[in-house]
């Protein structure tokens, strides 16, 4: 069974040649130590995603982990960072349990300082405001709410490069003060999680109408503006009733739920609902 549920698991080439680098440098114990952060993390982005009504369609192991691919532009901002901090966040939970039991058990120490320690980097490194990394996607939400989305991502993609950059001259500073080889991996692996969008894992919102507990015989009726972003007619979705949207303008339109999720997949969410009317009737 162990091995047909990892033949399932498809991996990025460059995540064999980190575990390769890390058996070398630092042995199998680390490694495996590593790996068990590793799944704490990606699970946490998949549990939030679920509970929030997303599902994945793509799961791709790569160094920097399997991230969320937002091309699609289906996620609320809120959800966006929601699932982007739940990674981290519970690494950093992880870490700050194991620590107390140090207290308890004193020789719990020796078993798990390595799985404290990588689970305080990998939240700490996920966290820079780098894309696609789940700070980069943090500050790209963020910006979003102010500016478009290509430009928000451009921004985050140009702060992935400079910290590369940093990285690598605090190696070549390392090489002359304390050899440090793990700044010029940050470097090299900040830049292979720019580039290769392939690993990146797919979120698809969940379809409420599908929803076992939909209850049709119940409709409920929102009065909205032509101004109201379609990112927030997603989250007025009930997901127990019915919901019809009712822009009351120089004529009455209904819009029902299952058009406003249509809207979602082909404009993006920080458009209002009039600018994505007037496109399509101009059409």
């Amino acid at each position: 069974m162990g091995i047909r549920f990892l033949k399932k698991i498809p991996f990025e080439p460059t995540f064999f040649l980190l575990l390769i680098y890390l058996i070398i440098t630092n042995g199998i114990f680390f490694v495996f130590n590593f790996i068990a952060v590793f799944f704490v993390h990606e699970f946490s982005h998949t549990f939030v995603a679920k509970k929030l009504g997303y599902k994945v369609e793509n799961f791709v192991l790569a160094p920097h982990g399997a991230s969320i691919n937002f091309k699609q532009e289906i996620f609320v901002n809120n959800d966006e960072i929601k699932i982007a901090v739940a990674g981290p966040i519970s690494n950093l939970i992880c870490a700050v349990t194991m620590v107390s039991f140090w207290w308890i058990f004193p020789n719990f120490y020796n078993l798990t300082y390595l799985f404290v320690l990588q689970s305080y980097f990998f939240a700490m490194f996920n966290l820079l405001p780098c894309y696609p990394l789940d700070g980069g996607r943090v500050l790209t939400a963020c910006l979003q709410n102010y500016i478009s989305r290509e430009k928000a991502i451009k921004i985050s993609c140009i702060l992935n490069f400079i910290f590369s950059i940093v990285f690598f001259l605090l190696f070549i500073l390392s090489c002359f003060i304390d050899f440090n080889p793990t700044f010029a991996t940050v470097s090299v692996f900040l830049l292979l999680s720019f580039f290769i969008n392939s690993s990146q894992s797919k979120f698809c919102l969940v379809n409420r109408l599908n929803k076992i507990n939909k209850n049709f015989s119940k409709v409920r009726f929102i009065y909205i503006k032509k101004s109201t972003l379609l990112s927030k007619l997603i989250n007025k979705v009930d997901q127990n009733k019915f919901t019809i949207f009712v822009i009351s303008d120089k004529r009455t339109i209904f819009l029902d739920e299952q058009k406003v999720f249509n809207f979602s997949k082909q404009y993006p969410l920080t458009m209002t609902i009039g600018e994505i009317l007037d496109q399509i009737w101009h059409k």
